[in-house]
């Protein structure tokens, strides 16, 4: 069974890699383009070769896929994300008309902690709701809001307990605390939300800027459709990967490719893991729990699966006549830094190879797969379960 660590680093790889990530579209226009190597860089970095002379293509043109699930957005779902991820965390207070604070009440309120008369960290807070007698708070903290009356400011001077937190572990501290209102919790189910409930979201948090019930239901089921569409675009990708190197077979590699990506993955676990005092066999024998021998037998293993499926993309890239464009690429690259959150372009080739150099080169690679993946999935012929209708 490989490790997370293992996956972490081959998700650099092309079968990992094959999402649609800002590639162009298949039945876009790639006339007039062709794909070639930087003439200083690729061509020294990688092994050059013709996918075609090493694979057997079989018949892939629309290929059949079966969906598991039904990616449809229903009410149900729309209901129990509600509940999940608003309801949940956003309890309905409702003002009451009363004066102290007793055992039991749910008190709004402002507080301020300070420690030798400086505000600590996480000490402050405005509008919170606290249950009298919930020991949410620190010892004395609720016991001391007890008689204390709406609209006053209390001090209280309490003592944090020796196994909190290292830097206010047995701390003398005091909290500034005003009670605000005295409120009642009142349940609410999705079946409750109304316009009035919205209006509290509101005052509660800013962003959830809707103007109605209705806005908040629509724009969550947009939301899931649109969660749902990329689901069910991952799991086409997937079912397609998964045959077409059953229909399409390599039948040879390229002289010096699995070398060369395998030395690339090694590089880059010794850039990651390694010093100069820790060898990458150090390493794996004492983190990964297994031999260095295993280690290396699991991303032999990879690699030839993860090569095995670009031959047979770039092969079906170039009978296809799709090409390599240098401003579909660089959009391509940026829309990658806007998605994954790489600093710069550089991090982002570093990710794929052992130098920036070789990272783009193979970075072009998965690209024009890319293509030829997304090809294959406009042209597959989608089924839901077996009991429905086929579908476009």
């Amino acid at each position: 069974m490989k490790r997370k660590l293992l996956a972490a680093f081959l998700c650099a790889t092309v079968a990992v890699s094959l999402a649609a990530c800002g590639s162009k579209k298949a039945g876009e226009s790639a006339e007039n383009t062709e794909i070639t190597a930087d003439a200083e860089s690729d061509t020294d970095v990688m092994p050059q070769y013709d996918a075609a002379d090493y694979v057997t293509l079989g018949d892939y043109s629309g290929i059949e896929v079966t969906l598991d699930e039904d990616y449809t957005v229903t009410d149900a779902d729309i209901k129990a994300f509600l509940e999940q991820s608003v309801l949940a965390y956003y309890p309905y207070y409702i003002d009451l008309d009363k004066d102290t604070v007793e055992e039991g009440d749910f008190v709004n309120i402002d507080y301020v902690g300070t420690l030798d008369g400086e505000a600590f960290e996480g000490g402050t807070a405005e509008g919170s709701v606290l249950e009298i007698g919930s020991h949410t708070f620190i010892d004395g903290f609720e016991d001391g809001l007890i008689g204390a009356t709406v609209g006053e400011t209390v001090e209280l001077n309490l003592t944090f307990p020796e196994n909190y937190t290292e830097t206010l572990a047995g701390q003398d501290v005091v909290f500034t605390v005003t009670v605000n209102k005295i409120v009642e919790e009142k349940p609410v189910s999705y079946e409750d939300i109304d316009d009035a409930y919205i209006a509290y979201l509101k005052e509660q948090n800013s962003s959830l800027d809707y103007d109605s019930a209705q806005d908040m239901i629509n724009d969550t089921r947009t939301y899931l459709e649109s969660e749902n569409e990329s689901e069910k675009s991952a799991a086409i990708r997937n079912a397609v990967l998964n045959q077409i190197t059953e229909i399409c077979k390599v039948h040879a590699y390229p002289e010096g490719l699995i070398e060369y990506r395998t030395e690339e993955i090694l590089t880059q676990y010794e850039n990651y893991y390694c010093d100069d005092e820790t060898t990458l066999e150090d390493y794996v024998t004492n983190n990964l729990n297994e031999t260095y021998e295993d280690f290396l037998a699991e991303i032999d293993e990879q690699v030839k699966a993860d090569v095995d499926t670009q031959l047979i993309l770039e092969a079906i890239a170039a009978k296809e006549g799709l090409t390599f464009d240098e401003d579909a690429f660089q959009t391509y690259v940026e829309n990658m830094l806007s998605n994954y959150g790489y600093s710069s372009e550089s991090m982002l080739y570093l990710s794929y190879g052992a130098t920036e150099q070789s990272g783009k080169a193979y970075l072009k690679k998965i690209y024009l797969c890319n293509q030829a993946l997304d090809l294959l999935c406009d042209e597959a012929k989608v089924m839901n379960a077996p009991d429905t209708e086929e579908q476009e």
